[in-house]
């Protein structure tokens, strides 16, 4: 029996002067939020961290927009921490992780190779086919052509959003009402 994992992350930017040398992306993750679903698209349990970036900081255009301050993820557990937590908050389920874009599975599969975690330990995230891109879902149940912001596929489908966007738990759970709705009226 699969288990849904629906996981929304939150970024920074990293700092020019190691986007080079120490790692070699634009952006590091400083919040993982996660809801669980059951195979009838009933929550379950939910998870959020932040995260303490080791190359990012956190400017107040990030700061805006997530409303996440550097405070926040000063004293934060670094994210080969988070994700073992979350690891074991998913316990011997099967998971398919639902994200809303592939850029969160991207990211993540990034920082644990260019951060030099134990990619075998870390095998259920790196795993592509383990991975939905909800969002394409979405553009090909309303038949749009484009790459749709969450908050229009929200509103398209009649649900009120709950919660701040752009904080990783409030943007998981309500991709998660919006999975569960589109998958039950499917059905």
């Amino acid at each position: 029996m699969s288990t849904i994992i629906v996981i929304d992350i939150e970024m920074c930017l990293v700092r020019k002067e190691h986007q080079w040398e120490d790692y070699p992306y634009h952006h590091e993750i400083i919040q993982i939020g996660a809801v669980m679903m059951n195979e009838s698209y009933e929550r379950t349990g939910e998870f959020s961290s932040f995260v303490r970036p080791r190359y990012g900081r956190i400017d107040q255009a990030i700061q805006e927009l997530t409303g996440i301050r550097e405070t926040d993820t000063e004293a934060a557990p670094d994210l080969e921490t988070v994700l073992k937590e979350m690891l074991s908050w998913i316990a011997d389920s099967q998971p398919v992780f639902y994200s809303w874009s592939i850029t969160d599975y991207k990211q993540i599969a990034r920082e644990i190779r260019a951060k030099g975690m134990n990619e075998e330990e870390m095998a259920l995230f790196l795993d592509a086919g383990n991975w939905v891109d909800y969002q394409v879902t979405v553009g090909k149940r309303f038949h749009k052509p484009w790459r749709m912001s969450l908050e229009d596929a929200l509103m398209l489908a009649k649900i009120e959003p709950v919660g701040k966007q752009h904080d990783g738990l409030a943007d998981a759970g309500n991709t998660a009402r919006l999975i569960a709705k589109m998958e039950k009226e499917a059905q």
